[in-house]
């Protein structure tokens, strides 16, 4: 008996070694499971908070200014090219003596602007910055000023300390793009230049780490020739470089003027780069002579919408989504503008009708020819003209160079909008014809029309 007790107190003991074997195994494989998933919590973390150094740039200051810098920085290009207008004939020297006056100098000037870092790493010497140069050559021998044209796809901004910010740039110089880097010491109002190679050596883009900049944020001291001008910006002279900058494409860089379009105004408003070649071509001489004459500026969550006028009446509608993100609009009406649209859906019938009028009114103004044939009823089109060179040939012959509207009646029939009006001549107010046009409101701001005058 008493062996049979003494067995069931040794096979309780046991089974009690067993539990506590077993659970201390399952609180061991507990902690490991906290600690792995601790660890990837923390390492989630680390990677989340990897500072990147460079942010897209959002000051108009700042760009400009980086805008003045490299303007000097084209500008000695071209007289190292040869592509700079040079009056050779109040030199002293002999054109060739000064030629080669000239290029040294240009040299001299881009050497001392070019960070000491980035000369000695790379190897820049002055051979080099005149190859550097000769990738952009055009056809000039400094009797002629040739254009170069600048468009800034990228720019980022890093802050190496409270006045030393670092540039990160890609640009277009021509058809030819690059990379660089600027050092700028806002307290001095002085630069320094980083190539192209030595930002390939380091691998710097707008991801690059804060732990990876190599650049120092020491001063950068003056030479006479890095000095820049700090650009303080307000509204109007930003609207007066977007006006000039996009009409200097439309003379001199037709292609680049045509990139800057709005995608989705470009699509609807020209079949092809050529159809808009031709346009610009007809308009050459009014665009070149043209001068800002009035300007809105609307602010939205997503974009800023500059909205100008030029003397002539012609519309140039920048919408600037970033500063280096700013796309173009030639005129209101190929596409609807969101002001457009808040007064047209907020309108009755009665001012959508003349909404839709003020459009037909702006693109005869425009010949645009293919907007108004797409605009007509069907059977309308098909009858009387039936092609879109048999309408402009009737416009051109009934109506004026620059017209304007001045509405005398409306009468609905069921759908139907029947509005009476006096078309006069902008040039001549002495000249005024009556004209009748028929519409019916579609779905949306889109509508149908047909017309007769007399």
């Amino acid at each position: 008996m008493k062996n049979k007790k003494r067995a069931i107190i040794i096979l309780i003991i046991i089974v009690l070694i067993l539990v506590a074997i077993i659970g201390l195994i399952l609180v061991q494989s507990n902690n490991g499971e906290e600690q792995e998933d601790i660890d990837l919590h923390e390492n989630v973390d680390s990677s989340e908070s990897s500072d990147k150094a460079f942010s897209e740039i959002n000051n108009h200051d700042i760009y400009y200014s980086v805008r003045g810098i490299l303007d000097n920085y084209i500008s000695m290009i071209k007289e190292i090219n040869g592509d700079q207008y040079i009056e050779f004939g109040k030199l002293e020297q002999a054109q060739d003596e000064a030629i080669s006056e000239l290029k040294n100098e240009a040299i001299q000037v881009l050497y001392n602007t070019f960070d000491s870092a980035y000369i000695e790493e790379c190897g820049i010497t002055e051979d080099s910055i005149n190859e550097l140069a000769e990738g952009y050559k055009q056809q000039g021998d400094y009797s002629t000023e040739v254009t170069y044209s600048l468009n800034i796809e990228e720019m980022y901004n890093a802050d190496l300390s409270t006045n030393i910010k670092l540039i990160l740039l890609k640009i277009k110089i021509n058809e030819k793009e690059s990379n660089m880097m600027m050092k700028l010491d806002l307290q001095n109002s002085t630069y320094s230049i980083f190539g192209q190679e030595y930002i390939e050596k380091y691998q710097y883009n707008k991801d690059t780490e804060i732990t990876n900049i190599k650049v120092n944020s020491e001063s950068v001291q003056s030479n006479d020739y890095n000095n820049f001008d700090f650009v303080n910006t307000d509204e109007k002279y930003i609207v007066n470089q977007l006006f000039s900058d996009y009409q200097n494409y439309l003379v001199n860089n037709i292609q680049a003027a045509y990139e800057e379009l709005d995608e989705e105004y470009r699509e609807k408003k020209y079949d092809n780069y050529e159809e808009f070649e031709s346009y610009v071509s007809e308009k050459s001489e009014e665009i070149s002579e043209s001068y800002l004459d009035k300007y809105l500026i609307n602010q939205y969550d997503e974009y800023v919408e500059y909205v100008c006028l030029d003397e002539d009446g012609n519309y140039y509608i920048f919408i600037e989504r970033s500063i280096t993100d700013c796309s173009v609009i030639l005129d209101t009406y190929t596409i609807d503008l969101k002001d457009f649209t808040d007064k047209y859906n907020s309108g009755d019938k009665q001012i959508k009708v003349g909404m839709n009028i003020e459009k037909i009114i702006s693109a005869i103004n425009d010949n645009d020819y293919k907007y108004i044939y797409n605009k007509l009823d069907e059977t309308f089109r098909n009858n009387t003209f039936g092609n879109v060179d048999n309408l402009a040939n009737y416009i051109k012959e009934n109506f004026y160079e620059n017209n304007e509207a001045e509405y005398d009646s409306l009468v609905q029939e069921g759908d139907t909008f029947i509005y009476e009006l006096k078309l006069k001549n902008a040039d001549n107010d002495t000249e005024e014809k009556d004209v009748t046009i028929i519409m019916k409101l579609l779905e949306g701001t889109d509508f149908v029309m047909s017309f007769s005058n007399t």
